[in-house]
């Protein structure tokens, strides 16, 4: 066995979560007032931290971040928080790694609470010993608290899509496994290298169990 700990991040690595970030953002910028932003500019919603987000894609200003902030949530507690999917052999790797004795946790942007919702609406929580996100709205897009939190034992891999989960991976001195699959450009890791790539969660195994 090559980690004893696999440490996940939520949207774009566990389920596709796109459709329902995507209107909650709209919502938002459309009550601030903001630009509307093409699909494709949406996309990059997905991941960081909203606030940081909406600042660095939408335009926002500090405040008008902070305001898209408690829109954006009424929204997603709502709606859009159902309205995800898990990815296909997500359920099944996560059942092998367990049964081979690896430990399953996740580090996520998200607020905590959302984190456990999903996780016990799509009854994966029982995979996992830790789940880590954030406690409070965050004005920069930082993982570092949560897979600090998330790290239950060495050595550990991360498996992210975006250039945030690559960093906090090397700020915790864990190897990071990508996931083409999610919403990441493949650019962001040209500054942050992966150790591994992988085009569907099945893969993982084959990483981590060998």
């Amino acid at each position: 066995m090559r980690y004893k700990n696999v440490i996940f991040d939520m949207d774009g690595v566990l389920i596709d979560n796109s459709e329902g970030i995507k209107y909650c953002v709209r919502k938002a910028i459309s009550e601030l007032g903001l630009k509307e932003l093409s699909d494709v500019e949406l996309t990059k919603f997905i991941g960081p931290a909203l606030m940081y987000s909406l600042r660095e894609y939408a335009g926002a200003t500090d405040e008008q971040s902070e305001q898209g902030y408690i829109i954006y949530r009424k929204y997603y507690l709502e709606q859009g928080i159902k309205m995800y999917r898990l990815y296909d052999g997500v359920r099944e790797t996560l059942a092998e790694l367990n049964a081979h004795g690896v430990r399953c946790s996740v580090s996520s942007g998200k607020p905590i609470e959302c984190v456990n919702i999903i996780l016990r609406d799509s009854d994966t929580a029982k995979y996992f010993e830790k789940a880590a996100g954030s406690v409070k709205a965050k004005k920069y897009s930082s993982k570092d608290a949560q897979m600090r939190e998330a790290v239950l034992e060495r050595p550990a891999v991360m498996v992210g899509d975006r250039v945030f989960d690559l960093e906090a991976a090397k700020n915790a001195d864990v190897d990071c496994i990508y996931a083409r699959y999610g919403f990441g450009d493949e650019s962001d890791t040209a500054v942050y290298k992966p150790k591994f790539y992988i085009d569907s969660p099945r893969e993982i195994l084959d990483i981590v169990l060998k």
